[in-house]
Order: C-alpha cells, then structure tokens, then sequence
C-alpha cells in the first residue's frame, strides 16, 4: 500500500492538465488510481507560471504526490521547484524544463486566438497532438476538442502566456522525490529527447516510452499508463515502508 503509517490517510495526487485540458485528462487514470490515492485535478490558468504554482500549493494539501502534462508538466516543475518538501512523487508527461521552444509559434496562436480565430487554433492543435495511428487517437483527439471549448480563449491565452515565460528549470538535480518520467515515441508537441534528457538529470528518475502514441498518453494508452503508475506507486510505497523499518519509532 502506498500509506506510510498505518493510520495516515492515502496520499492524494494532484493532476496538472495539459494547456486547454481538465479532469477528462486523466478521467481513466482517476477511475484506476483511485483504490490506492485520493485523486484531484486542478486547472489553473493565471498570467504567469509563478501565480499558478502558487495557485497549486495553496489547494493542495500539506503533501502530496504530483502529476502534469505539457504545460501542466511544466507547472509540476515549477511547483516542486518552489516546495520539494512537499511533494512525495512527481510523474511528467510531454514537457520541457527548459525555455519555449518554438515562442514565435506560440506568439502567433495568441495573436490568432485574440483575432477570434480560437476554434482554428484547436483545430490545429487537435490534428496534431494525438499519434494519428494509435488506437485511441480519434477519442483523444475528441476528448481535447471538447476540453478545449469548455476552456475557452480566455483560459488558452493566460495559459499559453505563461507557458511563454515560464522561468528555467533545468536544474532537475534539486528534484529530491521519486519521478516517473512517461513520453509517446510520436509526441510532435514535445520530442521523446526531452524525456530522455529529463531522465538523465533527475536523481533515480524512470522513463517509459510509449510506442504508439503522440503528446497524450493518458488518452491515447490510458490502460499502459495506469499499469506503469500502479506499478510506480507499489515502489514508492515499499521504499517508504523500508525508511520506516530501517528507523524504527522510539
């Protein structure tokens, strides 16, 4: 089990939605995860990557386990960046530690969407976010289609806004808790490399890479991702319970 003593409550993971997403993220993994932590999706959207880390550890409790994709993978780091002590696991999928990319692009999907384009830019972004040739692409792409109209341009713009000036994490050696690192070999949005890259950096850190599946792997492999992270929590849990025997209460 993942509890750390037996009368503490189960961890809760906090689930970081990708730009423009919310809980349907990760609606399979909340239904899998759900006998062994208390799950809890937030969706934040303010002007900058500071405010919305802020955002995050003032509705999450004292300690937790963290989980965030694209642009809520780089607010997971940006959260344990400024609080390590609090979070007991981090799991990313499809983010860079590093500054924007591709900014121009990004500029311009803001100039776009301020035009009224917002509808053009998620089409867009829904034709290219999932592995065309995965099982579950046409789902995920419908299920970004959706999240993305109940997000709306407002939230899209504070997103992306911060997204653009998010502060360089690259120092991942300062990542003090257990980290599953899980990319699609077909992510167009954030190449597989970064993972990888991430993996190197981070002390003890796990990468999985999915064959199959593009910058959503909790829509396009929801089966695999909940497997690898029951598997990932068991371990966090059987190291936790071997800190405790090896001190052992006066």
């Amino acid at each position: 089990m993942l509890e750390t003593a037996d009368e503490s409550p189960r961890l809760t993971i906090v689930f970081l939605p990708a730009m423009l997403c919310d809980d349907e993220l990760y609606r399979p993994q909340i239904e899998g995860l759900r006998d062994l932590v208390e799950p809890v999706s937030l969706t934040v959207a303010e002007p900058s990557m500071a405010e919305a880390a802020n955002a995050v550890l003032r509705q999450a409790p004292s300690r937790f386990l963290l989980a965030g994709t694209s642009y809520g993978g780089s607010l997971a780091l940006e959260v344990v960046a400024r609080a390590p002590s609090r979070v007991a696991g981090l799991w990313l999928m499809g983010c860079s530690p590093g500054p924007h990319s591709d900014p121009a692009a990004a500029r311009l999907r803001n100039d776009r969407v301020q035009r009224g384009e917002f509808d053009a830019v998620v089409e867009d972004l829904a034709a290219a976010i999932t592995y065309e040739g995965g099982s579950h692409a046409v789902d995920a792409a419908s299920s970004f289609r959706r999240m993305a109209r109940r997000a709306g341009p407002a939230v899209f713009l504070r997103q992306n806004t911060s997204l653009l000036a998010r502060p360089d994490r690259r120092d991942l050696t300062r990542i003090i808790c257990p980290a599953l690192l899980v990319w699609g070999q077909e992510d167009r949005f954030s190449a597989v490399e970064h993972g990888r890259e991430m993996s190197a950096r981070i002390p003890g850190a796990r990468l999985v890479v999915l064959e199959g599946c593009g910058h959503l792997p909790t829509l396009e492999r929801p089966d695999a991702t909940v497997a690898m992270v029951r598997e990932w929590l068991g371990l966090i849990g059987l190291k936790a319970a071997a800190r405790r025997n090896d001190h052992p209460r006066s």
